[in-house]
């Protein structure tokens, strides 16, 4: 009985709840693209307020397309400046958050293997008086030259010239060793 009661409830709240966006392509507004770049549009309301939003679909494994990153120092850039500094490329996105105060870049990014700016994020000790500080390990988002994506968790500081990543993230604030810090096989410790 109560299984089947649940089983009446939640199908009554899928009827109600419909929370699902319905996108158009829109390639044509945009041409010439490359064949394996798509656009989507979606001007759909969410709740009474009206959304507007695009996503692109990419094959990462297009040899003609090329994925970078770039940053600013103590300077914001809107993604027209961006669009003009990089050579008018066929995309930008925001890849990091940034300080409104300094314009400083709170997340890391790297590029071809320089780090550009690291995660600036110190979480403080408990206690009125600590002053014990942490920096967690943060995720981050790439691609490599063979373009496969991947996410991993990025420890990084400014001290440091490159970053340390693991496939794991930490659990409660515990924090793993990285690959660069574990032994070697068969070595001793």
């Amino acid at each position: 009985m109560k299984k089947g009661l649940y089983t009446l409830v939640l199908l009554l709240n899928s009827i109600f709840l419909s929370a699902q966006v319905t996108w158009r392509n829109v390639d044509s507004l945009y041409h010439p693209l490359p064949k394996s770049v798509h656009v989507y549009y979606t001007d759909a309301k969410i709740d009474t307020s009206p959304f507007r939003a695009y996503y692109v679909i990419a094959d990462l494994k297009d040899k003609k397309l090329d994925f970078t990153a770039d940053t600013t120092y103590k300077r914001r850039f809107t993604p027209a400046q961006f669009y003009e500094k990089n050579d008018k490329p066929l995309l930008v996105v925001n890849c990091t958050f940034f300080s409104f105060e300094t314009n400083q870049n709170l997340n890391v990014v790297i590029k071809d293997g320089q780090m550009l700016s690291t995660n600036h994020r110190l979480v403080k000790g408990k206690g009125k008086d600590s002053v014990h500080f942490s920096m967690p390990h943060l995720s981050a988002f790439g691609i490599s030259r063979k373009g496969n994506a991947d996410i991993a968790w990025i420890k990084s500081d400014t001290v440091e010239w490159k970053a340390f990543a693991s496939q794991k993230p930490p659990t409660n604030f515990v924090y793993f060793k990285t690959k660069e810090a574990q032994p070697k096989p068969g070595s001793k410790t």
